[in-house]
This record gives structure tokens, C-alpha cells and sequence, in this order.
């Protein structure tokens, strides 16, 4: 093929050939968008003078029950978390992890902290300064949550970093341990598997629980990934209703609110919970 022959019809083959292999919505996505970008990026680049090639690409619509499992830790779990007796590598697993959720950060953001990014306000509240390596927005933090301030402490304000990999497993590994004493994270909720996992599960590698529905049931440490610390600091900070999503949108480094409010994971229950506590001015009962 070459650069011309890239139109409609080739996208949608591609697409089909995607959805054939059983890929998740949100993972057709990414690699339609980079398919997109390297044609864009071709064209910039004086490769080809194909300039209907990009109006060809469009995002496929993701429904609910297309995603796997998009959790979030609550306010107790992390502080059991973050109370863990824990040594060497999994006990600075579980502060980088706290660390994402304390500033609401992506794992490209709150892995790679660096003292200098700790500064203060001319009015002296103490912040973290960095700019996002995703979307290159500036976001500064105030170090507001004991937990935060405790780990930063802890390591002299030279926080670790450690590879994206070994944090997606040990976290899974930290959680399954903790759930004996917080059964809340035992808790099987439906998801959907990666590729990975499709391919152990049919060469007799993973044995996996399914409902009625026919849907995957994993207990939710096995849900965890590094993603789950921004949902979680997001949804927590929404929850306790003292911030505007203005402020809230500042701390996460968002830009508009439809996307802010993707990251707020609460179910039906909950905000049935959250509505009647609000109403009946016991909110401090229920979170």
C-alpha cells in the first residue's frame, strides 16, 4: 500500500479487522488515533499529498459495558493502604501509587516527581509545580493531605520512581494481601479482558469466574492499575464536597469538564447514598 491508497474504505477495513480480534472499544480507539497521527505526521512531513487521508478517521463510539472495570480505591482503603507494613520495593510501590492519588496525577506524572517541583505560594502553602507531560498544562498541587505530606517527608522530598510495569503488578499484589483485612477490595465486579489475558485463558493459563451475563468476574485488587490513583483522587475529591469542579479541575490539570467528570467512577448505589446523606445533612455518616 501506499500513502494514496489510505481513504475510508481503508480505515474501515482496518477497523473490522480490529473489532474481528475482539479488541476493546477503547483499545480500537488508541490505534485508530495513532494510525491517524502517523498519516498526519507522514503529510506534515512532505511524504505524501494525500490531505483527504485525516478526515477519514473517526473515533468509535465506547459504550459502559465495552470497558473493563474502571474502579476506584475510597478514602478508607487508602488509608489502610497507606497504614500497610510494608518493606523494599512494594512498600515504595505503595507510596508512588499514593502518590498519584493524593495529587490526582497520570503514572507519567506522579512516577517522575522531582524535588524541584516542590515550591510554595507567594503566600506560602506548599505546592507541587510541574507541568504535564501528556497535555503540557501546568498544574500546581497543594500538599493539603497528611498522607501527601508524610510520604514527601519520608523520602526528603526525592520521591522514587519505579517502572510502570512493576507498579501494575505490585499494586495488585499489595492489594490482594490488604483485602484480607479490607474485604471491600475482595469485592468481584464484571470487567473485560485485555488481549494478554484472552490469550492466557485459552492456552489454559487463567482460569477466570463468569456470571450469568457471561461476563468476566475479577475481585477489584485485580483491577487495580496505575490509572486507578488519578480515578480514585479525582473521585474522592469530588466526593468530599468541598472543593468547586473549577478547583477540582485545576488540581487534575483538565480542561473541560466533560472529560473532569469521565474520571468521577460512582456507582448507581453510591450516588443514591451520596444524594440521601446530602439531603438528610449526615454526609459524614455515609463517607
Amino acid at each position: 500500500m501506499t500513502w494514496a491508497d489510505v481513504d475510508r474504505s481503508l480505515v474501515t477495513k482496518f477497523l473490522d479487522y480490529l473489532q474481528k480480534l475482539d479488541y476493546m472499544g477503547s483499545s480500537v480507539n488508541k490505534y485508530l488515533v495513532s494510525f491517524r497521527a502517523m498519516v498526519g505526521y507522514a503529510y506534515e512531513d512532505g511524504l505524501h499529498n494525500n490531505d483527504r487521508a485525516l478526515s477519514c478517521f473517526s473515533k468509535r463510539k465506547v459504550e459502559e459495558s465495552d470497558k473493563d472495570a474502571e474502579i476506584y480505591l475510597a478514602e478508607r482503603e487508602l488509608q489502610a493502604l497507606a497504614e500497610m507494613e510494608l518493606t523494599g520495593l512494594k512498600d515504595q510501590v505503595r507510596d508512588v501509587f499514593l502518590v498519584g492519588c493524593y495529587t490526582c496525577q497520570r503514572v507519567s506524572d506522579y512516577n517522575n516527581i522531582q524535588p524541584e517541583d516542590f515550591t510554595t505560594t507567594a503566600k506560602g502553602t506548599p505546592i507541587i509545580r510541574f507541568v504535564q507531560q501528556k497535555t503540557r498544562n501546568e498544574v500546581k498541587i497543594p500538599i493539603m493531605i497528611p498522607n501527601l505530606q508524610a510520604i514527601c517527608e519520608k523520602y526528603n522530598y526525592r520521591l522514587p520512581s519505579v517502572v510502570d510495569q512493576i507498579l501494575n503488578r505490585y499494586i495488585k499484589e499489595i492489594l490482594k494481601d490488604l483485602s484480607e483485612s479490607v474485604p471491600t477490595l475482595a469485592v468481584k465486579v464484571p470487567t473485560k479482558f485485555t488481549m494478554k489475558q484472552k490469550e492466557k485463558e485459552k492456552a489454559g493459563e487463567l482460569t477466570v469466574e463468569r456470571n450469568d451475563k457471561g461476563e468476566v468476574m475479577m475481585p477489584r485488587y485485580d483491577c487495580v492499575t496505575t490509572h486507578t490513583a488519578r480515578r480514585s483522587g479525582i473521585t474522592n475529591m469530588y466526593l468530599s464536597h468541598k472543593f468547586t469542579i473549577v478547583q477540582m479541575m485545576h488540581v487534575s490539570g483538565h480542561k473541560t469538564q466533560k472529560t473532569f467528570m469521565d474520571y468521577i467512577k460512582l456507582s448507581s448505589d453510591e450516588i443514591a447514598d451520596e444524594i440521601d446523606a446530602i439531603v438528610n445533612g449526615a454526609k459524614e455518616e455515609v463517607f
